[in-house]
């Protein structure tokens, strides 16, 4: 048993322990519990650095990979000019100025300036990296306080090869520099190429230096996806300086190509004059950065016969060698007088020879027989007068009325392409319909994107919009097509060896009263055995010369020539008298001729042969068919003329076959009366 003052140090010690015990355990408890979040964000702090992964903007390359836009790091300097007025910095400013003004491009008096300031500025934006060593340099040798200035990276954005700046567009400056697209692609796209700039923080020693790389994920985060263009660096070089030397020549105000893919929609090259160097947008005025081929509606003058034409064709209500009176070049049709250019007066001819010879009364008579709504319904259906929806902002819808607002004189105005302006972007999608078997398809410029491993993350697919015409249709049209640049208006567009078909246009400005100015263009497409590309091209108040046969057939040639070079398009190896061709679909063209007995009728009805085999078809077609093209193998989809249209001895017919069709009866049968009725 303790003593009595053993008892008491006994309590004394227990009770100090206690309180020691509960002091130590409240300052755990403070420590640990109620300021955790404090003391391990200061370890954080302590243990970790802050990294920046600057957003670095995706290139835009043509269908080859060939780099049409990137970007590349730059550094700039920024200073805080206190440090350039210490006592310790004796130095002459304006000896220096001008030293850093050299490196920078800067002039020394604005160099001066900023230094002679108080708040921090910048002393050269996006230099090269050697160019930045230089400034840093020279500033230590000044002995500047190494806090006064500082370098920060910073993206440029570089076109390498200057072309098709109105299908590319600019970028504009950010926090990590040239990011932020600004026009065309750059800015429809900046979604997928602008990159994300990414922050976070890392393991550090006490030197202040990353224990452990940056996460993998995160750089390629912070790169942007790369555009592949449909658009050829070599065909569109080739677009740019033809359109250049044509405006050149001719002291144009305007002059523009587009170049087209007939069965994708892929554009293969747009060019524009005036022009400009998006490297230097700023620069560059207003008309030279405005994307003419998506937004200026043109009249189209002679090359809206091609629409008309097909749509006369497509509904019945004539066939190529129906007779036609062209009044000897003149004539008055309604309220109108109506006159030919000189050297094209006709009299009475075929429809096809109308064409050829682009006669302005041949085609305004034909016309007549079209009802208003027939007429303006299929106009729409080749996309006149509503936006192609191209991958490009900034698209015109073009003008044309409908039928509740047409004039007096519309009716024999919209034949030869008046009362209408479209833009060069609708004329070149509808030209491809003429000739691609009558599908209107919808035109691009991306083709697919990729990350920044190079992996295909989308990819654009064909999209048919709508059928305008029948395909027995879309193969007269490239025959007519063809006869223009062979026989008509249009020969200096021929190139040797090859099958050529287009139409020339040559428009006087409805819009200019006190005097004459004029549009020459042109829409072709080639090969016409095979149709690959469809061109359009216009030469805006051409001085001196200004029919289209003498301005802008040549502009198409010298584009198209161009163009069979770099996709290596073959020549046409079958001569025109040929009885039979082969196209690249490997189906079959046989022309059957009959000669003419004195028995045979004048006109006869055309006979319901959809359905039925090649050699079914041969024995029900009426003797009195002197021509008959049989197109493809198996049985028949397509044939005109329509059943139940009459046709005379001068008519060819055109029978197209497939593998796939359906027998005889199982398709809805449908006459002249019938097809005529659903166009309207």
């Amino acid at each position: 048993m303790l003593k009595k003052p053993h008892k008491l140090r006994v309590v004394v010690l227990g009770t100090t322990f206690c309180l020691l015990g509960a002091l130590v355990g409240g300052r755990l408890y403070d420590l640990q519990v109620r300021q955790h979040d404090i003391y391990l964000e200061k370890a954080e702090r302590q243990q970790t650095k802050n990294f920046v992964i600057q957003a670095e903007r995706g290139d835009i390359v043509d269908r080859r990979g060939r780099p049409l836009a990137t970007s590349v790091g730059t550094l700039s300097v920024y200073v805080m000019p206190r440090y350039f007025r210490a006592p310790e910095a004796d130095l002459n400013l304006e000896a220096l100025s001008h030293q850093i003004g050299y490196f920078t491009g800067m002039s020394a008096r604005s160099v001066q300036l900023r230094l002679e300031g108080d708040r921090v500025t910048s002393l050269g934006r996006q230099l090269d990296p050697e160019v930045a060593n230089k400034v840093a340099s020279l500033l230590d040798e000044y002995g500047i306080n190494r806090r006064g200035f500082w370098f920060h990276r910073e993206s440029k954005r570089q076109y390498p090869r200057a072309l098709a700046p109105h299908v590319i567009g600019w970028c504009g400056t950010d926090g990590d520099g040239d990011n932020r697209g600004m026009s065309s692609l750059e800015l429809q796209y900046d979604d997928q190429i602008g990159g994300q700039r990414i922050e976070g923080r890392t393991s550090r020693t006490g030197l202040s230096q990353a224990m452990q790389p940056l996460p993998p994920e995160d750089i390629v985060q912070a790169r942007g996806n790369t555009l592949v263009l449909t658009l050829d660096a070599a065909i569109q070089e080739a677009a740019e300086a033809a359109v250049a030397r044509s405006a050149a020549e001719y002291s144009a105000d305007a002059a523009g190509v587009v170049v087209m893919d007939v069965e994708t929609g892929a554009v293969l090259a747009l060019a524009n004059w005036p022009t400009f160097d998006n490297g230097r947008f700023s620069e560059a005025p207003d008309e030279a950065r405005r994307n003419r081929i998506l937004t200026d509606p043109l009249e189209t003058g002679s090359v809206a016969k091609l629409f008309t034409a097909a749509i006369l064709l497509d509904t019945g209500h004539l066939s190529v060698d129906t007779l036609v009176d062209c009044g000897g070049g003149r004539a008055v049709v309604g309220p109108r007088r109506i006159t030919d250019s000189p050297g094209h007066y006709q009299g009475v001819v075929p429809f096809y020879q109308a064409i050829r010879h682009s006669s302005n009364v041949g085609i305004v008579r034909a016309a007549q027989v079209l009802e208003n709504q027939e007429w303006h319904d299929y106009l729409r259906r080749f996309g006149l007068g509503e936006r192609t929806g191209i991958d490009l902002p900034g698209e015109g819808a073009g003008i044309l009325y409908p039928p509740s607002r047409w004039s007096i004189w519309s009716r024999t105005s919209l034949p030869m392409g008046y009362e209408m302006a479209l833009t060069p972007l609708q004329i070149v999608s509808a030209t491809a319909a003429l000739v691609n078997g009558g599908e209107l398809v919808q035109p691009h410029v991306v083709r697919e994107i990729r990350d920044s491993r190079g992996h295909v993350v989308w990819q654009r697919e064909r999209t048919i919009r709508h059928r305008v015409i029948r395909p027995a249709t879309s193969l007269v049209m490239r025959e007519m097509m063809e006869d223009v640049v062979v026989n008509g208006t249009g020969k200096a567009a021929r190139i040797p060896g090859y099958r050529v078909g287009g139409k020339t246009g040559t428009t006087r400005k409805s819009q200019v009263l006190t005097h004459r100015e004029y549009i020459a263009s042109f829409a072709g497409a080639l090969p016409m055995d095979a149709p690959r590309v469809a061109i359009y091209c216009y030469v805006d108040n051409p001085q001196g010369a200004y029919y289209a046969g003498t301005v802008a057939a040549p502009l198409f040639r010298e584009v198209a020539e161009a163009m069979i070079l770099h996709l290596g398009i073959m020549p046409s190896d079958v001569p025109e008298e040929a009885m039979a061709s082969r196209g690249e679909s490997g189906a079959t063209t046989v022309v059957r001729r009959v000669e003419e007995t004195p028995g045979m009728r004048s006109s006869m009805e055309m006979p319901e042969l959809r359905g039925l085999t090649m050699a079914a078809a041969r024995r029900q077609l009426p003797a009195a068919l002197r021509n008959v093209r049989f197109v493809g193998s198996g049985r028949l989809v397509d044939q005109s003329p329509l059943p139940g249209a009459r046709f005379d001895l001068a008519t060819e017919a055109v029978l197209i076959f497939a593998p796939d069709a359906p027998p005889a009866g199982a398709l809805a049968p449908a006459s002249l009366a019938q097809v005529q009725e659903k166009a309207r």
